[in-house]
């Protein structure tokens, strides 16, 4: 009988053990598989976090590539109007040939001398450029405009790479000769090469005028106080006689 109860005292008593390390194993086991899942939920958030903060490092990159080519567009435009900024001159065609022509900006009128404005002529392209007659008396609607030595052109245009670049270009077509000057007056005096006039009419009257003679002759018979008439045209400053008339002779 007391074997029997102290069997039983015992299987209680290993019942009891086994019964409060069961529960205590347990909570171990749940606490471990809540700091897995804590773990694997931070791992999740630490991802997440990295994937966002690698977006949002990326976005202003791609925004600031596109602002520059804007940036860049602008300047390369703003260069493009400052170089193409257009300018209007009126000046003397003294050449053509083919596209290129030569021009005078500081006389746009008839010429003084034959070759005048050739030393300071000023080549434009006008392969481009819009052609306009301007209209004048006796103008024809259907009149095509002709550009060619000797007339006064407007032109419009611009500078690139060096050159002169016409956007339009315009003309009365109205051919301009060399200017002649005729004055009459009587004989002053006489060398071999010069003539001086004291003026009476026409161009420079009032004057007293040296010209040279070296483009003409002088009748043997000229002498001093004969009444003379003279054509000439002037170049830098010097009266180049073209012809004489004598009144008395």
């Amino acid at each position: 009988m007391k074997k029997s109860l102290l069997l039983a005292l015992n299987l209680l008593m290993i019942t009891s053990l086994l019964g409060a390390c069961t529960p205590a194993k347990t909570e171990e086991t749940i606490q471990s598989d809540k700091n897995t899942v804590e773990e694997e939920k931070l791992d999740e958030e630490v991802l997440q976090g990295n994937s966002v903060e690698h977006e949002t490092e990326n976005e202003p990159v791609v925004n600031s590539v596109g602002q520059n080519d804007e940036e860049s567009y602008a300047e390369s435009q703003g260069e493009e109007d400052a170089v193409r900024q257009e300018k209007t001159v009126e000046g003397y065609v003294l050449d053509v040939e083919g596209n290129t022509i030569t021009v005078d900006l500081e006389n746009p009128e008839g010429r003084n001398y034959s070759e005048e404005g050739l030393d300071r002529g000023v080549k434009f392209d006008i392969t481009n450029a819009e052609k306009e007659v301007i209209p004048t008396s006796g103008y024809s609607e259907d009149r095509e405009c002709r550009i060619k030595t000797g007339i006064t052109v407007l032109i419009t245009y611009y500078e690139e790479n060096g050159k002169n670049i016409v956007t339009k270009i315009s003309t009365d077509n109205d051919e301009k000769e060399i200017i002649v000057y005729v004055s009459s007056g009587e004989i002053e005096e006489i060398t071999d090469k010069t003539m001086k006039i004291h003026v009476r009419e026409g161009d420079y009257s009032g004057e007293s005028l040296v010209f040279d003679t070296t483009e003409t002759s002088i009748p043997e018979e000229a002498s001093v106080n004969s009444t003379v008439t003279v054509t000439y045209y002037l170049k830098e400053n010097t009266y180049y006689a073209l012809s004489f008339i004598f009144d008395d002779l």
